[in-house]
């Protein structure tokens, strides 16, 4: 089933009650080769993700380095 919807002036569609009940609260707009593809989605607790943000380790992109005192100084200089 193909549906054309509308942009309106807001940038906002409005989906028809029929297929917002078979797609619920939450939907993904997802890009793929063929367009945008719409797709029900999950409702997160933005709390609980933040949490988990906060709470990782940071990705390493290398072995840290500890810099002499000196080195950490230049960095304060302006020019």
């Amino acid at each position: 089933m193909d549906v054309q919807l509308r942009v309106d002036s807001k940038g906002r569609i409005c989906i028809p009650p029929e297929l917002r009940k078979e797609i619920g609260d939450v939907v993904v707009l997802k890009e793929t080769p063929e367009g945008l593809l719409l797709v029900p989605g999950k409702a997160t607790d933005f709390v609980e993700e933040f949490r988990k943000t906060v709470g990782s380790e940071p990705p390493r992109t290398g072995k840290p380095e500890n810099w002499p005192p000196s080195r950490m100084k230049l960095m304060w200089r302006t020019t």
